[in-house]
């Protein structure tokens, strides 16, 4: 397993290659102060929504590091998504890293095949709140990886 300190320091290499031959576009050679450009508005639906977003990322070689950098670099080319990631609206955590006894909580929202791939990938059961929504193919994913899924009653 790699450190997280470790990890850290990586995707900061990582991220410098890739920037490296990126210019700055030209600064006027006048002292004059431009105003710093205005940061975009959360328009996007995680804004609209007043939610969060948390992928599940998988590290675990220098190819894994690496395609995770260039998937960062190109939800940053979105300017609604790079203020979902600056605001902290759009989270990463790695794999493995659920909590306590594998189980994942998901309190609402839209359970997709999506997330019973990343519950099966750490090995866990789901536990859906009461205004979470599984979808059927989600369902058939779960019976097929037999992730256990528990449905809040109350």
């Amino acid at each position: 397993m790699i450190d997280r300190a470790e990890l850290r320091s990586l995707v900061r290499e990582v991220v410098r290659e890739a920037v490296s031959g990126v210019t700055p576009p030209p600064t006027p050679s006048a002292p004059t102060a431009a105003p710093a450009p205005p940061t975009p508005a959360p328009t996007g639906p995680l804004a609209a929504d007043e939610k969060t977003r948390t992928d599940t990322v998988r590290i675990a070689s220098d190819a894994d590091l690496d395609g995770f950098v260039r998937r960062l670099l190109k939800l940053f080319e979105n300017p609604k998504t790079r203020t979902d990631l600056r605001t902290g609206r759009l989270r990463f955590r790695l794999a493995g890293a659920s909590g306590a006894n594998g189980s994942h909580r998901v309190d609402s929202g839209v359970v997709t095949e999506r997330h019973i791939a990343d519950i099966a990938t750490d090995g866990g059961s789901l536990v859906l709140g009461r205004r979470a929504v599984l979808t059927p193919l989600a369902r058939e994913k779960a019976r097929a990886l037999g992730i256990s899924i528990q449905k809040e009653r109350k």
